[in-house]
């Protein structure tokens, strides 16, 4: 069982007003593997210097309220200011994570109400929509990487930030593993740029308990190594009646730092277990109405088991041979396994009193993927014009195995929506794990990024060649061969940056393409599909951008408006079967557009008040070729967000602030077909953090309630006719120690 140093810790700093000295040699360090501890004491240290690294420190650079990073990394093109980007890009900073008490990239993403979940709060694998189309938890981007992140949600303790690239960026980020093309979401690790021993505790409402420790040092003559490690348990009842989560990681950031040479080294190791439930995701495809929503603490899976594993370690470095020139490279590996009845918690409703039928599963995977990059980045004028080049080869391997079929034969039990039943169990056998993908993604990206008239105007001219090798070995053509496939297409991107009016103000515009791996037509449903067996090309999705940016040293603003257009698959039904007895069949000239405002906002108001808020408009359909979707809505879109947040310092009591946080979603389609509607909702969340020193010991309480009205609503569409039932009101209180 894992020993949690930390909690005598805390009380002995409580009760007994130890000296920092002893304090710090009393510190921990919890390293988790397998459910072993090793304690390491951290070295005494009798003085804390400061460590300035500018680079570091430039990434950290936040607006007035301290919610945005103003300068990010963005893959191909390197570190940019927000301001200096021609897409519409938001970076949250740690600041905001801590403050809210934020435990996973997903809860991070609730201060943009137009970034839709698509699984429940506390589901175990964490999916978004963006600009009205997907972003799986697959191809989340953990330091710019894909394939690399943890498998299903990624936690906050060891992020320093997190960033959204919304819309489709093959330029960026390359071709996602799972075809997701909404946005890039990039998880970015800690790094050791500071002195901190940090310990931090908290509890939720249902009896959930978190503990964690974060340590960071700086050693050499010229700090030059740095170590940054931290560690999480929790355990106990958690966001719904009767079900039990367990959550262990544990992360190592370390790094050697010069004028010339920058090496970082990344590892982690995360465990979650799920026993006794799982929110639950709804089908209304037998109904004509949607009915009122359940309440949000139910439990509708109540003999549910399953956990997740994940293991990474990374290698990046890049050494400036001179001022204006810099070679860099990196590589990564994970593997990463689930077990047990994780997704398809789905409840189908037979009728508009609630009664449901419902099942439980068995099934697994294990995966094996290694990323890596290489490449130079260039700075030379021609003329008046300045140009920074850059070549970059990107690859990512993905081994994966996967259960056969549906895994273990489901239970199917009867249940009902308002008044679960506790009947059903867990398959008693076990899937069988084989072999089921083989993924090669190899891709070449060439940018300039040219400046002139003093940086009033810049221009992004780029292109990434990208090729993907795939095998899939559960799937077999008509011939009884695997389905293999190798295609290639070349991502172009062209962005522009005027500022005529000074540093503060900018206006863009850009041009962007993703690339989605072409769809294979082996489910069941296309057997007497004249196309069974066949995959499809790569989709371009592309997207045009204009906006504008303003940034003082009290405001941050963002004005985006879009175009999204993706193809589809559309099906067309024969009349008659044709001569081999096929009765439809399906092509990839369907269209999917999106069209959208957004406008994103924060800073203060007044020296004790500060705002953070957004508002989007959207407006997705089918387009092209979809004889029984033409002009229909893209489901599980709402066509109006906004939320508005506020954080006031009293001004009666140094070192309290409240906030509050009010979310509204729009109506948004079920379905495809358009016939039900899932009614909007507003949710308002409360907050209040007090920093002060107990025993000389910089100490920050926390308080947060989310749902405060404790509303009962469905926030979001899985798949089509499938509705996620809200969370329910929730309680956390927590504690931080900063030695």
């Amino acid at each position: 069982m894992i020993i949690i140093i930390i909690i005598i810790n805390l009380k002995f700093t409580v009760m007994g007003n130890l000296s920092k000295k002893a304090l710090v040699k009393a510190i921990s360090c919890v390293m988790l593997s397998g459910g072993a501890s090793q304690v390491l004491w951290a070295e005494e240290t009798s003085s804390l210097p400061t460590i300035i690294l500018h680079a570091e420190e430039d990434n950290k650079k936040a607006d007035a309220t301290g919610t945005y990073v103003k300068q990010t990394k963005l893959g191909a093109l390197g570190n940019k200011e927000i301001l200096d980007t021609p897409f519409s890009v938001q970076s949250y900073s740690q600041k905001v994570i801590q403050d809210q008490q934020a435990t996973t990239v997903g809860d991070v993403l609730k201060n943009d109400a137009g970034i839709r979940v698509t699984t429940n709060q506390g589901h175990l694998n964490e999916n978004f929509k963006l600009r009205g189309f997907d972003v799986n938890h697959e191809d989340m981007s953990y330091n710019g990487l894909f394939g690399v992140a943890p498998y299903g949600r990624v936690p906050t303790e060891f992020l320093e930030s997190v960033t959204v690239l919304k819309g489709p960026n093959a330029l960026v980020a390359g071709v996602a593993p799972t075809g997701s093309v909404g946005g890039v979401i990039i998880a970015n690790s800690k790094r050791a740029d500071k002195e901190l021993t940090q310990l931090s505790a908290s509890m939720e409402e249902k009896g959930y308990y978190q503990s964690g420790f974060d340590i960071s040092r700086r050693f050499g003559s010229e700090k030059e190594f740095g170590v940054r490690v931290n560690g999480t348990y929790g355990d106990g009842e958690h966001y719904i009646d009767g079900m039990n989560d367990r959550h262990i990681s544990g992360a190592l950031a370390a790094d050697y730092t010069t004028d010339k040479l920058k090496l970082n080294f990344d590892s982690y190791v995360i465990r979650d277990n799920r026993d006794g439930g799982s929110p639950a995701m709804v089908s209304m495809q037998n109904l004509t109405n949607v009915i009122k929503a359940p309440k949000g603490d139910i439990n509708h899976f109540r003999h549910l088991e399953g956990y997740t594993n994940s293991r990474f370690a990374g290698l990046t470095g890049e050494y400036q041979l001179n001022p204006d020139f810099k070679v860099f490279a990196g590589a990564g590996y994970i593997e990463k396994e689930y077990s047990g009845h994780l997704f398809g918690t789905r409840m189908i409703l037979t009728n508009a009193q609630g009664d449901a039928t419902s099942q439980y599963y068995r099934v697994g995977s294990k995966e094996k993927n290694t990323a890596a990059n290489i490449g130079f980045e260039g700075k030379f004028d021609t003329g008046a014009i300045k140009h920074t080049l850059g070549l970059r080869a990107d690859y990512l391997k993905r081994k994966y195995s996967q259960h056969e079929g549906r895994g273990a034969t489901p239970v199917d039990f009867p249940t009902n929506l308002y008044d679960p039943s506790n009947g059903g169990h867990m398959p008693y056998s076990y899937p069988k794990i084989s072999p089921l993908g083989d993924n090669d993604y190899t891709s070449y990206t060439l940018t300039d990024q040219l400046s002139m008239l003093d940086d009033k105007l810049q221009l992004i001219i780029g292109a990434r060649y990208q090729n993907i090798d795939t095998i899939n070995f559960q799937k077999k053509n008509t011939k009884g061969q695997y389905i293999s496939y190798e295609e290639d297409k070349i991502s172009p991107s062209l962005g522009i940056v005027l500022k005529p009016f000074g540093e503060n103000l900018s206006f863009y515009a850009s041009y962007v393409e993703g690339l989605t791996e072409g769809a294979t037509l082996t489910d069941q449903s296309y057997v007497n599909d004249v196309n069974f067996g066949t995959t499809f090309a790569p989709y371009q999705t592309k997207q045009y951008e204009i906006g504008t940016k303003y940034q003082t040293d009290s405001w941050l603003h963002t004005l985006a408006i879009y175009q999204i257009e993706k193809p589809a698959l559309m099906t067309t039904k024969f009349a008659v079967a044709d001569a081999n007895k096929k009765t439809q069949i399906t092509t990839d000239d369907a269209e999917a557009r999106s069209r959208g405002v957004e406008w994103s906002f924060s800073g203060k108001v007044m020296d004790d008040l500060n705002v953070i808020g957004n508002l989007a408009y959207i407006d997705s359909k089918y387009t092209k070729n979809t004889v029984a979707l033409k002009n229909k809505n893209v489901y599980g879109v709402p066509d109006f967000t906004a939320s508005l947040g506020l954080d006031y310092a009293i001004p009666m009591l140094e070192g309290l602030n409240i906030n509050t946080r009010l979310s509204y979603v729009g109506e948004q389609y079920l379905n495809n077909a358009n016939t039900l509607k899932l009614p909007d909702f507003t949710i308002w969340d409360l907050g209040a953090r007090y920093k002060t020193k107990i025993g000389g010991v910089n100490t920050t309480f926390l308080a947060n309630i989310d749902n405060v009205t404790n509303k009962k609503y469905w926030e979001g569409v899985f798949n089509d006719n499938y509705a996620i039932v809200g969370a329910a009101r929730s309680y956390k209180l927590g504690v931080s120690f900063d030695f």
